[in-house]
C-alpha cells in the first residue's frame, strides 16, 4: 500500500494565530513546561481538557479547579485512550467536532495509539499541535524518565503476527532522542534483530542533533552494527510525514522480514510519525510496537517555548483491524 505522506499538511503558526480560529474541543497532556501551558492559554475552544497521565503523579489537591480526564498507566494506551474519552459521551462520538490536540506533554504509547483511539471514535481530522523548547533544562544531560525501565514489552492493540515467509531475519527500527536508558533497554530486548537507529536531522534545535548523539554513544554498545552507514535513517525531527515516509522506504529497502519492530522514544512528532506509518501501512502486518516501560516521566524538562508546530490528521488515511472480517 503506498501512502502519500508528503500530502499531509504540516505548518508552523504562532500564538497570536493560534487565537484565530475556535476548536470545539481541545486536549492537552498537563506537565510544568512553558511550552504546554502556553500554547493552552493561546488555544480558543468551546472545551478545554487537561489529560493526567498517571506518570506525571499529580496530587488531587494540584489538580483542583481543572477539567481533567485521568490516563491511567501507558501500559495499555488503548484503554487509557477510551477512559479518557468516555467522558466526551456515551457512547463516544467525535464525528463532525473540530478537535485540537497538543502532543508536547503527552506519554509516548498514548501518541502511538492515538490516531486509531480517534478514528474508532469517530473523528475524521484532528489539528495536532507541537511546541519545540528553546532548550531542555540540563542539555544532554537531562533526565526524563523517573526510576529505571521496569519492563520492555509489545503496546497492547500494535503486536503484529510472524510472517509466513522462509526468511529468518527480524528488524528493529528505533526513532532515537536524548533518553538512552531507552535505546539500550529495547535494543537489548531484541539483541538478533538488524537494528536501524533514526535520528532528528534536521534536530528541534540547532544544538540538540549533537546532544542527542552524545547521548546515544552511551548505548552503541547494545546496537548492532552501530557504526554502519546503513545502520542510521535520518529525518526532520519536528515532521511526522517525512519521518512515516522515511520509515516506509527503509522498511522496503530492508526486503523480506519475518517480524518488524519499530519503537519510538525521541521527539514527540517523530513519535507521532512512528504511529503514522504503523497506522497506514503496517497495522494487521507481520509489524508490532515495542515500548520501554518506566514508572514515571519528569513534570519539567525543557525551558522556554519557540516554535509552534501544526500538523492536519486525515482520519481515513488509519487501517482500522477491527473491522476487518
Amino acid at each position: 500500500m503506498s501512502i502519500e505522506y508528503a500530502a499531509f499538511y504540516r505548518g508552523k503558526i504562532t500564538l497570536t494565530e493560534l487565537g484565530d480560529h475556535r476548536f470545539d474541543l481541545f486536549l492537552s497532556s498537563l506537565n510544568k513546561s512553558v511550552r504546554v501551558r502556553t500554547l493552552e492559554q493561546a488555544i480558543t475552544a468551546t472545551r478545554k481538557l487537561w489529560i493526567v497521565h498517571d506518570e506525571y503523579c499529580y496530587t488531587e489537591a494540584e489538580l483542583s479547579g481543572l477539567d481533567v480526564a485521568y490516563a491511567p498507566h501507558s501500559h495499555s494506551p488503548a484503554e487509557s485512550w477510551a477512559q479518557i474519552l468516555s467522558g466526551l459521551g456515551n457512547p463516544v462520538n467525535l464525528a463532525g467536532l473540530d478537535l485540537g490536540i497538543d502532543i508536547t506533554g503527552m506519554m509516548r504509547p498514548h501518541i502511538a495509539m492515538l490516531p486509531y483511539a480517534l478514528a474508532k471514535a469517530g473523528a475524521q481530522t484532528v489539528t495536532v499541535f507541537y511546541s519545540d523548547p528553546d532548550s531542555y533544562v540540563s542539555g544532554e544531560r537531562t533526565e526524563f524518565t523517573r526510576g529505571p525501565v521496569r519492563h520492555v514489552g509489545l503496546i497492547p492493540g500494535m503486536e503484529g503476527g510472524h510472517s509466513i515467509t522462509t526468511s529468518p531475519r527480524d528488524a528493529l527500527i528505533i526513532g532515537a532522542g536524548y533518553d538512552n536508558d531507552l535505546v539500550k533497554a529495547v535494543a537489548d530486548d531484541k539483541p538478533n534483530a538488524e537494528h536501524v537507529i533514526l535520528l532528528g536531522l534536521p534536530s528541534l534545535q540547532p544544538h540538540m542533533y549533537q546532544e542527542s548523539v552524545l547521548k546515544l554513544e552511551v548505548a552503541s554498545e547494545s546496537i548492532q552494527d552501530y557504526y554502519l552507514r546503513d545502520a542510521r535513517i535520518f529525518a526532520p525531527a519536528s515532521d511526522p510525514f517525512a519521518t512515516a515516509q522515511v520509515i516506509s522506504d527503509k522498511v522496503h529497502a530492508l526486503g523480506e522480514l519475518d517480524h518488524l519492530y519499530l519503537t519510538a522514544v525521541g521527539a514527540k512528532p517523530q513519535v507521532l510519525g512512528f504511529a503514522w506509518y504503523y497506522w497506514c501501512e503496517a497495522a494487521g502486518t507481520h509489524t508490532s510496537f515495542l515500548f520501554p516501560f518506566a514508572d514515571g516521566y519528569e513534570r519539567q524538562t525543557s525551558n522556554g517555548i519557540a516554535t509552534i508546530h501544526e500538523y492536519r490528521l486525515e482520519l481515513d488515511a488509519v487501517r482500522r483491524p477491527d473491522l476487518t472480517p
